[in-house]
């Protein structure tokens, strides 16, 4: 058994952190980020298979670097992540990221009436474990999001909140974000930052819930 165990968390995200408590209890969970902020960028990348690649890579890549951080073996698992949103751009992916920068306002207001408005995107989540035995294991969860037709009025109450800035794709789901959804194909978690349903199977296959 290996309930007593901590779970790294290799995340400074706070969602992530609040998602993952709903499986393990707070004392068991150690927050360590990559020391590295730079990452691998999806620049020029319009096919799907090859954006799920790069993500994968992303979260692996965040994973080794948690991993080369513990000086001692007394972690149960490392966990990180990546989330970005897919859209459809005539007929090709297209990644949108975290609008940051002067210019955010105008990057959430073209993606918001582009991409969004009346249509589908996904949410594509990969996830990166290491056990101590050296076995890691990949998970790749894509979550399906339909917005209403966008109001522009809405639109810029919404900007004016801030809450686009540092969430993939520029809006948060289980906030007021929420205000957009007309419905959603999957799982609501892997929207806001972990595929807990996965998680939960890998974990609890480990021996790490009780």
């Amino acid at each position: 058994m290996n309930v007593s165990r901590k779970i790294i968390l290799g995340s400074q995200s706070p969602q992530r952190k609040v998602l993952l408590q709903t499986l393990v209890a707070l004392d068991r969970i150690a927050i360590c980020p990559p020391l590295h902020s730079d990452e691998a960028g999806f620049e020029g990348m319009t096919d799907r298979t090859t954006i799920e690649k790069q993500l994968v890579k992303i979260a692996a890549t965040k994973c080794q670097d948690v991993f080369n951080q513990q000086a001692e073996n007394d972690w149960g698992a490392i966990l990180t992540a990546d989330t970005v949103v897919v859209a459809n751009d005539s007929g090709t992916s297209r990644v949108l990221g975290k609008p940051d920068g002067a210019d955010w306002e105008t990057t959430v207001r073209e993606w918001f009436t582009s991409y969004y408005s009346s249509a589908e995107h996904d949410v594509v989540t990969a996830v990166q474990f290491q056990f101590p035995d050296g076995t890691q294991q990949s998970i790749l969860v894509s979550t399906q999001v339909r917005f209403h037709e966008v109001n522009p009025e809405l639109l810029e109450w919404y900007i004016q909140t801030e809450e686009p800035l540092g969430k993939a794709g520029g809006y948060g789901i289980q906030s007021a974000g929420s205000l957009f959804v007309e419905s959603f194909n999957g799982s609501l978690s892997n929207v806001i930052g972990l595929p807990l349903e996965r998680i939960w199977e890998i974990l609890d296959e480990r021996k790490f819930l009780a």
